[in-house]
């Protein structure tokens, strides 16, 4: 595995100087379902890791993996390496989906030690990076250490002792009949609403998670509704069509962590870390700003997360045009956006696919993604 580096110029540094996400923000379900198996060449923005990993089960021949954050990139290394070497119960236990080991043939070992069978597999300083920072991550595990995680585990737990409002038994449904009887006795529309009206608004974003650069700021946002209003309808929507005990983002943001493995990200199902093991596809690692990454080679595949929401808007229509020039035809582009989407998209040599993104709406768990998803000609 190599790692490239290049000036970071696009994306503020303040906001993503570090380990920003350790979960997963993004349903990446989504995408595996949109990558061909045996793609040639995959560019994916990396994030947590968590949205990268699961596409190794579709075996690319290569995968790109590019941030401007050191940290999270050693993220993305260390979550791929435990995907390889890990048993299944052993990888939910070490990341921190699960608090003990069931089952495996290493029950005695704890996360320092599985993190001893994982070093020789790390570049030298993600190796010294993970080794400095034990304390932090070895009592628990990683998926909650990032600044964003930690944000929605605090206001979950201002919802639960401000509002009095005990939403576990609603995801302690197993049917969706049973849900919707549960919903409409233990939800409160309207202390909700008063709640989401100061915990999303403006003010609280910028503060706490983005320092002044919110793609929903109202100087940038190009959803017309509040976010306060956007984050009530979606929620609902989720909470009164889909069972919730099957989404670990609706288990973070109401319960302050994954309690129910049913939930639990494509990265952390037994059937897709069996496919991971059995992929050979290298992975290569690149510290760098997004135009500089899209333009330096073709892709077969790219994963964009929605770090254009980040970009002026001016660069932000320009995403296709950013990539190489010799990109192969049907080579696919995945953009989400969170309330601020591209507004006049130049999409010469491009045809968008409306079915594939109502499809990536109905899919995606989040309930906060607007899809735009391209095709090269």
């Amino acid at each position: 595995m190599r790692r490239k580096h290049s000036p970071d110029t696009e994306i503020n540094m303040t906001y993503f100087d570090k380990l920003n996400y350790t979960l997963s923000n993004e349903d990446t379900r989504v995408e595996v379902e949109l990558l061909q198996s045996g793609a040639r060449k995959v560019f994916a923005i990396a994030g947590s890791g968590a949205r990268v990993l699961p596409l190794l089960a579709k075996n690319p021949s290569e995968l790109v993996v590019v941030d401007v954050s050191a940290h999270q990139l050693y993220l993305a290394e260390l979550r791929i390496a435990a995907a390889k070497k890990l048993t299944h119960p052993e990888f939910i236990y070490f990341l921190g989906y699960r608090g003990g080991l069931a089952e495996g043939n290493r029950q005695n070992l704890d996360r320092s030690e599985f993190f001893d069978i994982l070093k020789d597999s790390l570049s030298a300083d993600c190796r010294q990076f993970w080794d400095e920072n034990r304390p932090a991550w070895c009592p628990r595990g990683i998926i909650y250490l990032g600044k964003w995680e930690g944000h929605f585990i605090q206001i979950a737990a201002i919802f639960r002792k401000i509002l009095f409002m005990n939403v576990l038994p609603i995801f302690e449904a197993h049917s969706m009949q049973e849900q919707l009887e549960l919903y409409r006795k233990h939800w409160k529309s309207a202390r909700f609403k008063s709640f989401l009206r100061v915990a999303a608004s403006e003010w609280v974003f910028e503060k706490f998670l983005y320092k002044g650069h919110f793609a929903g700021a109202r100087s940038r946002k190009t959803v017309k509704q509040p976010a306060w209003e956007f984050l009530h309808d979606e929620f609902v929507r989720i909470f009164t069509t889909t069972l919730v005990r099957k989404n670990y983002m609706m288990q973070l943001f109401f319960l302050g962590k994954v309690l129910f493995e049913e939930g639990l990200p494509i990265e952390a199902t037994a059937s897709t870390l069996d496919e991971i093991k059995r992929s050979n596809t290298r992975v290569r690692f690149l510290k760098s700003d997004l135009t500089s990454a899209l333009a330096s080679e073709p892709f077969d595949f790219v994963s964009l997360s929605d770090t254009i929401s980040y970009l002026p808007a001016e660069q932000a229509n320009q995403a296709l045009q950013m990539m190489a020039s010799d990109c192969s035809p049907g080579t696919t582009v995945v953009i989400r956006s969170f309330l601020r989407a591209p507004t006049a998209i130049d999409t010469r040599g491009w045809t968008e696919d409306r079915s594939a993104e109502d499809r990536a709406y109905q899919l995606d768990g989040t309930g906060v993604y607007r899809f735009h998803i391209f095709r090269k000609n």
